[in-house]
């Protein structure tokens, strides 16, 4: 599976309304998930990095950056 296809996926869990962006509640089930022990703790400073447009929701892009930023 390439990276695209897992972040696909991934935001196709985590978009649980199916809005087409992941909101904050989904965004912190999604870093408990991907970060597990360092959950919640770093779930605030990591949603701030990652919206870029401060539109208070996570987009497939912003996703696909963090897990590639997160994953390196």
């Amino acid at each position: 599976m390439d990276l695209n296809q897992w972040v696909d996926e991934l935001f196709e869990v985590f978009d649980r309304d199916q809005d087409g962006v992941i909101n904050r509640s989904e965004f912190v089930e999604l870093i408990d998930v991907l970060l597990q022990e360092k959950g919640i703790r770093r779930c605030e400073s990591i949603f701030h990095q990652f919206d870029k447009n401060h539109d208070n929701s996570i987009s497939k892009d912003e996703l696909k950056e963090m897990v590639i930023d997160l994953a390196l």
